[in-house]
């Protein structure tokens, strides 16, 4: 006997709904990986140190990595002497050297102790 091809309901393959499931949760799975990469390339580096009068302005060392580094953008409110936590980013000039870009002063503990 031949075969013949049925009619009617004989749908092979995923559903419309299903369908547009598999897409809201791809999308949904694409928003969090977005947000988590700009969340991580976005982060902006807490500095805690002392501040010193250096030849080319005021430099920080930072408690943790003994670094000392010359400080540039916001740094109005900041004098020397004093133990603060700064927020902004390390940038790195042609030469190679690190300095830190301050976007805000964090905490202001006082005088550095000797």
């Amino acid at each position: 006997m031949p075969a013949f091809p049925q009619s009617g309901g004989g749908h092979i393959g995923p559903s419309n709904g299903e369908i547009v499931g598999i897409i809201a949760g791809v999308a949904a799975g694409l928003t969090v990986v977005g947000v988590l990469v700009y969340h991580q390339t976005h982060k902006h580096a807490s500095i805690t140190g002392c501040v010193a009068s250096g030849a080319d302005g005021l430099t920080l060392q930072n408690e943790k990595d003994k670094k000392a580094y010359a400080l540039s953008g916001d740094s109005a409110a900041l004098k020397a002497g004093e133990r603060v936590t700064v927020k902004g980013k390390k940038v790195k000039d042609s030469s190679g050297k690190t300095s830190f870009q301050v976007e805000k002063l964090t905490k202001d503990f006082g005088g550095c102790t000797p």
